[in-house]
């Protein structure tokens, strides 16, 4: 298990500055509401560069932290919300993190030094999301304004670039948008209106609204194109979705979406014991919807549990299984990715697991942000980002703000990593010093395999330090 102490080995100051702003009650009484803390007021962390003292002590294992920026770093906000990523044609990563008065865009292609390039000012609200497609960032919130549409073609240029704002579509307040990159097609969901709001992204500047499903409130989605089987061809939505909000008949919602102007049900399916069903993904096979109730934890005692939907038969579903932490913590968010699962669990922070046995995934790593308990409260890491190439995965957190990790046991570049803290730094080069001209038998000092540590894995090594 790592633990990790924010101290204080050279001086550094950080001016923060307090910020107020109004809160947009997009859910009277909703306990994220009721539950809100101070923000964290720093400092934050950059590997290999303390940036203060007296900081949270955070519990770990298998996941390395690379950097942290408050929410002070974050546009000078007191909230944070919903996050995802981008990856530029260059390759350089970046990641958005939804805050209260507006988005952030950070780039993160050295996870140990992490910068803000721009910050887009929104509606001042608790709930924001973000997705993306091309190089366009699509930003959705319960405080209206439609969507906002950022170019990101010249990000590596440090522009991140507000081009549009859309308002068709009825009200404009949005609770979460969801795209499919198969298709090009986005969705609005939840918000003021019920069901999903859909807009053809052919031209993805400007987005075309061409027509919705209202039959139920939807929560979230995730939305898809069946290559192959019974519905190859078609687009289906995977809806959390219910009436009254979305609190009432909760569960799974599965729905053709293909021809925008006769969308036809497939199924409404509530699983065991529902109380609010709200996100879910699908497994890689597309066998398996992983499913988060998020107030079953703290209406009914249980702890954190995420139900296992077989939709092998999108006419049948059925709860194949459950499986849970052992924590009293709220499940939020969860995304699959490379046989495994990353789920973000408010005051118990991320949870990864491992799904070999998809009926039975077993937790291989976590990271708390949250060290003082794992209660059932609206406090903590709100969501996760998995998807980018080099292994680092981004968390938002409602006080911390953004978090920046790798896997000890999957995304580092092992080849050149001497000591698993998933950097390449001149750490790595000492360590392989030590090994200077000893023979070793598929050893991580031995670079280029020969089976000899000599010069040539050291030119290696060098030539890959701060990957």
């Amino acid at each position: 298990m790592h633990r990790f102490r924010i101290s204080n080995p050279f001086v550094k100051t950080l001016t923060i500055l307090l910020c107020s702003g109004f809160l947009v009650l997009a859910h009277q009484g909703d306990p994220k509401v009721r539950d809100e803390q101070p923000r964290y007021e720093g400092p934050g962390y950059q590997q290999g560069a303390f940036l203060g003292k007296n900081g949270p002590e955070f519990q770990s294992s298998g996941l390395v932290m690379h950097s942290w920026m408050t929410l002070a770093e974050l546009g000078n906000q007191t909230r944070g919300n919903d996050c995802w990523g981008y990856t530029a044609p260059s390759g350089r990563e970046y990641a958005i993190m939804g805050l209260r008065g507006g988005t952030a865009f950070v780039e993160i292609t050295n996870p140990a030094q992490p910068a803000l390039i721009e910050f887009i000012e929104g509606p001042s609200s608790s709930w924001r999301d973000v997705k993306t497609y091309s190089h366009y960032a699509y930003i959705v919130t319960e405080g209206g304004e439609g969507i906002q549409v950022v170019n990101l073609a010249n990000v590596d240029q440090g522009e991140a670039l507000l081009v549009n704002t859309v308002t068709t579509g009825g009200a404009t307040a949005t609770h979460n948008v969801a795209i499919n990159e198969e298709s090009g097609y986005l969705y609005r969901t939840g918000g003021s209106s019920n069901g999903l709001r859909i807009y053809d992204l052919a031209n993805p500047a400007a987005p075309e609204y061409v027509g919705a499903w209202s039959d139920r409130y939807v929560h979230d989605a995730q939305i898809v194109t069946y290559t192959e089987g019974p519905y190859a061809g078609r687009e289906i939505a995977f809806a959390c979705a219910g009436f009254n909000g979305g609190s009432t008949q909760t569960g799974l919602s599965i729905v053709d979406v293909t021809d925008k102007q006769n969308i036809q049900v497939i199924t409404h399916y509530q699983f065991s014991n529902p109380n609010y069903s709200h996100q879910g993904w699908l497994s890689e096979d597309r066998r398996y919807f992983y499913l988060n109730d998020e107030l079953d934890e703290s209406r009914t005692g249980s702890t954190t549990t995420t139900r296992v939907i077989d939709v092998s038969d999108l006419e049948n579903p059925f709860e194949a299984s459950t499986f849970t932490t052992g924590l009293r913590a709220i499940d939020h968010n969860l995304y699959t990715h490379q046989g495994m699962i990353f789920q973000a669990n408010y005051r118990s922070g991320l949870r990864v697991f491992e799904t070999s046995d998809p009926l039975a995934p077993t937790e291989i790593a976590y990271f708390d942000t949250y060290p003082d308990n794992n209660n059932p409260n609206f406090n903590g890491l709100w969501s996760v980002y998995p998807y980018f190439p080099s292994g680092t995965i981004i968390g938002s957190d409602l006080e911390k703000g953004l978090f920046v990790w790798r896997l000890t046991t999957n995304g580092c570049n092992l080849k050149y990593d001497q000591n698993g803290d998933c950097l390449i730094t001149l750490t790595d080069v000492r360590l392989l010093h030590e090994a200077w001209l000893t023979y070793c038998d598929e050893c991580t000092t031995d670079v280029d395999g020969s089976g000899r540590v000599n010069v040539r894995d050291m030119v290696m090594l060098v030539n890959n330090i701060a990957q």
